[in-house]
């Protein structure tokens, strides 16, 4: 048996829970073969193990196409974390007092793996919102939550992060290279605060900070979304960052 063997790692339970990871956004309903090819399972082994799920209430199968989804018992699992996360009490006075100020939507989100979950998200009155809540994914190379983490990172863990994105092209102005969001990373931190500029919703710009916990390490991110439109006026953006520096420095 290799030394390097580690006796106390639970396999099977490692591939199940990979296996329920694959639901995501863009992908929540798997069948059987697109289940097992995924996880580099034969049928029967995935067979067991989607069986399983469903019999404990964490999946449905859908008899006519035989496929399978999530059920909302999942939620089970991690919302509690989320909800208990100080990081999300701390920032939700500033939050809200940007939002009531400068009607602008106010979100803070953590990284996890390649992609932004969202903590908390007060939507503004503007016509332009995602539909996000607690617990939202979003592609990490696209949103400027995700750019405020990962810039002030150490450069080694930034180019790690970035030789594993996609670099999916989400609208016309999405980075789709991995030297130009290295570049826009670097801005980033020179400057203080990250910007996506229409590059996750065409119409939508983003701004966003990063949050640091007691030993200097980036740990969130906190950030406002408002109409294009919006930006042209004179003053605006300048009183956006102003208010974000001030949660910077502060929370």
């Amino acid at each position: 048996m290799s030394k390097n063997l580690d006796r106390e790692f639970v396999n099977s339970l490692a591939k199940g829970l990979k296996l329920l990871m694959c639901f995501k956004e863009n992908q929540r309903v798997w069948s059987l073969t697109e289940m097992a090819r995924a996880n580099d399972m034969n049928l029967p082994t995935a067979r067991r193990y989607l069986h399983t799920f469903t019999k404990m209430g964490f999946m449905i199968k859908d008899e006519t196409t035989k496929t399978f989804q999530l059920t909302p018992k999942v939620l089970r699992l991690g919302a509690w974390v989320i909800n208990s996360m100080g990081i999300k009490q701390r920032l939700l006075p500033y939050m809200k007092a940007i939002r009531n100020d400068l009607d602008v939507t106010t979100h803070c989100s953590i990284l996890e793996g390649n992609e932004i979950v969202a903590l908390k998200r007060i939507r503004s009155s503007n016509v332009i919102n995602l539909d996000l809540g607690t617990g939202s994914r979003l592609p990490l190379h696209a949103t400027a939550m995700g750019k405020a983490i990962v810039a002030f990172m150490d450069i080694k863990e930034q180019k790690k992060i970035a030789g594993q994105l996609d670099f999916q092209q989400l609208t016309p102005m999405t980075i789709t290279e991995k030297d130009s969001f290295l570049t826009e990373l670097q801005k980033t931190r020179e400057r203080g605060y990250a910007v996506t500029d229409q590059e996750l919703t065409i119409g939508l710009k983003t701004m966003a900070i990063p949050i640091f916990n007691t030993k200097g390490i980036v740990e969130a991110s906190f950030g406002v979304s408002y109409p294009l439109s919006r930006a042209q006026k004179q003053g605006f953006e300048n009183s956006l960052i102003d208010r974000l520096i001030d949660v910077r420095n502060k929370a």
